[in-house]
């Protein structure tokens, strides 16, 4: 998955003893993440504007005629799942913006709710692409999952957080010396990453039913959440800040396209089926699979994007 930002906000971020998740902008779309891309163009004037105000006349029309109302916030955040949530997360409580989350359903509705919430490294590949990337989420989460113990909560009941290690599997001479030569990759790369035996597998995992010639490799500070409570968790956090004007959600409201100014060209707001909300300074679009069709509304058929966000499944 992928987080596109258009205009992204120039933030301060909040220094506290107990760190917030995600510490920084470069890292606000990184958890979960398989890649992402910054579409930079000069932010709107806020010109002291209130947190949520309503729509002046001149603005433009949607490219789809729909009965919708129009506000405005600081960004605007296209998907509810675990990166828009963390996103709208890091701007309340680095900065003054106001920020809005709309999505097609609800939280945990899509790949949020059906993946196992695994974060691990002993898939990853160092040197690969997203091995700073998939390193730089793990130790996010770490953060968070610390952060939490320090506020005086159970990171095992408010995210489901368990360090479950990871086990790759080799049942043949040719994937054993894959294993082994991952191993040592790992290593060199400073994961404490061993190699097991048949035996010694068996004795790790004694459900397993080992062949004799098997082996694995065996990384045991891989994690596990609870997307369901770590989501639960991050929305609830998000909510307090809805009294003073700076968060709001809108769920079963599809995104149908992103509109642009007609003073400048540049996206500046999200029509939705109910709504279109104006991002004064930044449109973010988390939402998943559904990225590139959103964004390629912005260009038409002739021309490909090639927004990098595809289905796994």
């Amino acid at each position: 998955m992928a987080a596109l930002v258009l205009t992204p906000p120039s933030t301060h971020l909040l220094e506290k003893k107990c760190q917030v998740f995600p510490s920084d902008r470069a890292a606000l779309s990184s958890a979960f993440v398989n890649g992402g891309a910054w579409l930079r163009h000069p932010p709107l004037r806020l010109a002291g504007a209130p947190k949520v105000s309503s729509v002046e006349a001149q603005r433009p029309q949607p490219l789809h005629p729909v009965a919708a109302k129009g506000s405005e916030y600081d960004v605007v955040v296209v998907g509810g799942g675990i990166i828009g949530l963390t996103v709208a997360r890091q701007l309340l409580l680095g900065s003054d913006l106001s920020v809005a989350v709309v999505d097609a359903r609800v939280p945990c509705s899509g790949a949020t709710g059906a993946g196992q919430g695994y974060i691990w490294m002993v898939y990853r590949t160092p040197g690969s692409g997203l091995w700073e990337l998939a390193l730089r989420s793990k130790q996010l989460w770490e953060d968070f999952a610390r952060s939490v113990e320090c506020q005086g909560m159970d990171p095992v009941q408010v995210l489901g957080w368990k360090k479950t290690g990871s086990l790759l599997i080799g049942r043949t001479l040719g994937e054993l010396a894959v294993l082994q030569e991952k191993v040592k990759m790992l290593n060199k790369a400073g994961l404490g990453a061993v190699y097991l035996s048949a035996s010694s597998l068996a004795l790790e995992e004694p459900a397993l039913d080992v062949g004799p010639d098997w082996g694995a490799v065996f990384y045991p500070d891989d994690c596990q959440l609870d997307a369901q409570r770590a989501v639960s968790f991050i929305q609830q956090g998000n909510r307090k800040f809805t009294r003073e004007g700076r968060y709001a959600e809108f769920f079963n409201d599809p995104a149908i396209c992103l509109l642009r100014s007609t003073r400048n060209g540049e996206v500046e707001a999200v029509q939705t089926s109910k709504n279109i909300l104006y991002g004064r300074r930044a449109v973010i679009v988390a939402a998943g699979a559904w990225s590139g069709s959103l964004t390629q509304s912005l260009v038409g058929p002739e021309i490909a994007l090639g927004v990098p966000v595809k289905p796994r499944k």
